[in-house]
């Protein structure tokens, strides 16, 4: 867990010294930094580290890819929040951006964000050939074949009158485009700063990422059920929403089993990997946590 703690620092630390930049108006800069230094479990980043390390790449370099995945995703989550979309007030137990800042000031905050984040990536010392497969792998499961994909679908999907089996379809669909493909991206991505990378090893953690990914989805679903608000830092909003999840589907325990099922399967790809305690460790972390 020490080695996971530094990466977390390193990535705080680098977010800080992004914020420092010279960026005007102040009122967008305090709005651009506000989520991305709100705090977190930095999954993604300790992944993107933990999977890079497994591949003896540089801390140094996978420093800024790392980062740049965290700017992603604090920036879905800036656009989660507003209220066209899970109308949320808080996140991490603060008001959430467009309560501080506005809608207006939230919206081009996430849209800095993104954008943003491939220009860090951009930036960053590693080999051009590398940059351009991380820029490209990112961008695809942040985008319209992934992240956003699965946010569209959800939306479309809340009080959507349809039958259980379609349920299980979308439900998976939803899970899997939404939360997991970006997941999958960070444990991608950190392998692809490493070097002379094997086609087996590449699969292996590649569905590592996306068993994890769904059941961080799935832990979360239950979580907006059963879990402490005080210790969510939000609102339970799914129900509100009618969103669809899978204790709504498959009821509470049964999900539970079921993330337990993916945790394994996901342990079961990279047992036999050198230098993967820490993806385990991660994996348990996803899977046994209480916020």
């Amino acid at each position: 867990m020490e080695t996971l703690n530094k990466y977390r620092l390193l990535t705080d630390n680098f977010i800080d010294n992004l914020s420092k930049e010279n960026i005007v108006p102040k009122k967008f800069k305090e709005a651009l930094f506000y989520t991305p230094k709100s705090g977190g479990k930095r999954i993604r980043a300790l992944l993107t580290f933990s999977s890079a390390e497994m591949f003896n790449a540089d801390i140094d370099k996978v420093v800024f890819v790392a980062a740049a995945i965290e700017l992603i995703h604090a920036y879905s989550l800036i656009h989660d929040d507003l209220p066209a979309m899970d109308n949320d007030d808080f996140r991490r137990g603060k008001p959430s951006n467009h309560k501080v800042f506005g809608e207006d000031m939230a919206i081009l905050a996430g849209d800095g964000l993104n954008t943003h984040a491939f220009n860090v990536i951009a930036d960053s010392p590693l080999m051009p050939e590398q940059k351009i497969e991380i820029i490209k792998h990112l961008s695809k499961a942040a985008g319209i074949y992934g992240m956003v994909n699965g946010q569209a679908a959800d939306i479309l999907s809340s009080g959507a009158d349809v039958g259980k089996n379609q349920q299980k379809k979308l439900v998976n669909f939803i899970h899997k485009h939404k939360t997991a493909k970006l997941i999958q991206s960070s444990v991608v991505c950190g392998a692809l700063c490493g070097r002379n990378i094997k086609d087996t090893d590449f699969n292996k953690i590649s569905k590592y990422g996306l068993y994890i990914g769904v059941a961080f989805q799935i832990i979360d679903d239950c979580l907006d059920i059963v879990g402490d608000e005080k210790l969510l830092g939000k609102k339970k909003v799914d129900e509100i929403n009618n969103t669809l999840t899978y204790p709504k589907i498959y009821g509470l325990e049964r999900s539970y089993k079921m993330a337990e099922v993916l945790k394994n399967m996901a342990f079961n790809e990279i047992k036999d990997m050198k230098k993967s305690e820490n993806l385990i460790n991660i994996a348990k972390l996803v899977v046994e946590r209480k916020q």
